[in-house]
């Protein structure tokens, strides 16, 4: 047990400096670097079975957290407790070093990468974490006067749009179901603004009822609207149905949004120039627009779901765009990027899966980026029926610039809804 208790713990190291790479070291004083896959042992020596240490007890490897890193997190403290990380605790067996020591090696290659991903991309201005924020709206817009219009504004993307904007002045109304998550980010965004032009609605993008009766008090008490960003969704909902039959995907990412649109676009008009932009998703390169079985009733998956009604969203703001030319009123659609957000709250695997690798998603300040950009920028003043995603023009899949199927798609959108849109 003695040979145990002799591991080596190494002192605090500077990142980037020669001392820096053995961050890990044994029994016997052979030394493992985070960049590199075999022990480092002195110039010239072989590792052996022998120098990785035969004794059958624990060996606990451990790595000093660098001094450098933890200044990075403004003076916070070392995530490990005492300074340092436990890394790897296993039994050598004479027998098994010979199947163990490649395995040893690997782990400790992809742990040190780890720690040096870890610790050098979570500084302020991590490049890492710069990539993964991607673009960044840079437009200095004032909104003043203007009457901004943001489904699902109580959440996520949705309520960092409506942070955004109000802090540019505009009179914002966050249409969303849920009226006390509603009301609680008015309440967040008044005081952090100083604008208190920002009320809450009620709106269910699942019930065409709701959707008509929002309309009709909106028209009865706004004059004006000069942007809508059709922003709710939901994502891998198990099977179900809206109050009017759709299947939950198609009946709140398209048809709920497609008769919101419908019904205020008069008001749109008689306000240009004017804007509507659709919140879509890169997942809509997966979808495919199945009119033989639109509803899904003959064969459902929860994840196809959500990119069929994302192509939906792309077509709708492509035909959309083509009817409104000449209006003054434009139409564009977005892909907001992967967003740390409660949109995957019906899935728990998803869930645990964005908990996990939060680190590499956007944050839904960053999320939001793309739909602020689309409202505001005034390079956009003219474009329309266009796909964006970090604030600049995105590839749209084959089937998303299929202009028949997007007319096709109107025409049924009509149907299902019981409206005349011509």
């Amino acid at each position: 047990m003695a040979a145990a208790a002799a591991v080596s713990r190494p002192s605090r190291l500077l990142l980037g400096s020669q001392a820096h790479r053995p961050l890990f070291t044994n029994t016997s004083g052979t030394r493992v670097g985070a960049s590199s896959c075999r022990p480092l042992g002195p110039p010239g020596r072989v590792p052996d079975n022998q120098s990785l240490g035969t004794a059958p007890v624990a060996t606990r490897f451990t790595a000093q957290f660098p001094t450098a890193l933890r200044e990075q997190h403004s003076g916070s403290e070392s995530p490990f407790p005492n300074g340092t990380s436990p890394v790897l605790r296993i039994r050598h067996y004479p027998c098994h070093l010979e199947r163990e020591a490649p395995r040893l090696r690997a782990a400790h290659c992809m742990l040190g990468s780890v720690v040096l991903l870890w610790g050098g991309s979570r500084g302020s201005h991590g490049t890492f974490r710069r990539y993964v924020a991607g673009g960044v709206c840079k437009s200095t817009t004032k909104l003043n006067g203007k009457v901004v219009m943001i489904t699902g504004a109580n959440t996520g993307i949705g309520k960092e749009t409506a942070r955004d904007l109000a802090q540019r002045g505009a009179r914002v109304i966050i249409a969303c179901r849920d009226m006390a998550k509603g009301e609680a980010a008015a309440c967040e965004i008044r005081a952090e603004t100083g604008n208190q032009q920002v009320i809450v609605k009620k709106l269910d993008l699942a019930d065409t009822k709701s959707i008509r009766e929002f309309a009709e008090n909106f028209l009865a008490e706004e004059k004006e609207l000069h942007i809508l960003i059709n922003n709710a969704g939901v994502m891998l909902c198990p099977y179900s149905k809206t109050a009017d039959g759709f299947e939950m995907h198609l009946g709140v990412n398209h048809l709920g949004h497609f008769l919101l649109t419908f019904l205020l676009l008069e008001c749109l008009k008689q306000s240009a120039p004017a804007r509507i932009v659709n919140v879509s998703s890169l997942a809509h390169h997966g979808g495919r627009i199945r009119f033989h079985d639109l509803q899904g009733e003959k064969c459902y998956n929860w994840g196809l779901a959500y990119c069929h009604s994302k192509l939906a969203n792309v077509l709708f703001t492509r035909e959309l765009a083509r009817r409104l030319q000449g209006t003054g009123v434009t139409a564009n659609s977005l892909h907001p990027g992967s967003v740390y957000s409660e949109l995957v709250r019906h899935s728990i695997l998803m869930s645990l899966l964005w908990k996990t690798f939060s680190f590499f998603l956007k944050t839904p300040r960053e999320g939001a980026q793309t739909s602020v950009y689309c409202a505001v920028a005034e390079e956009l003043e003219s474009v329309t029926g266009q796909y964006f995603s970090d604030c600049r023009p995105a590839y749209v899949s084959p089937q998303g610039r299929n202009d028949e199927l997007a007319k096709k798609l109107w025409n049924v959108s009509c149907e299902l809804l019981g409206i005349q849109w011509d």
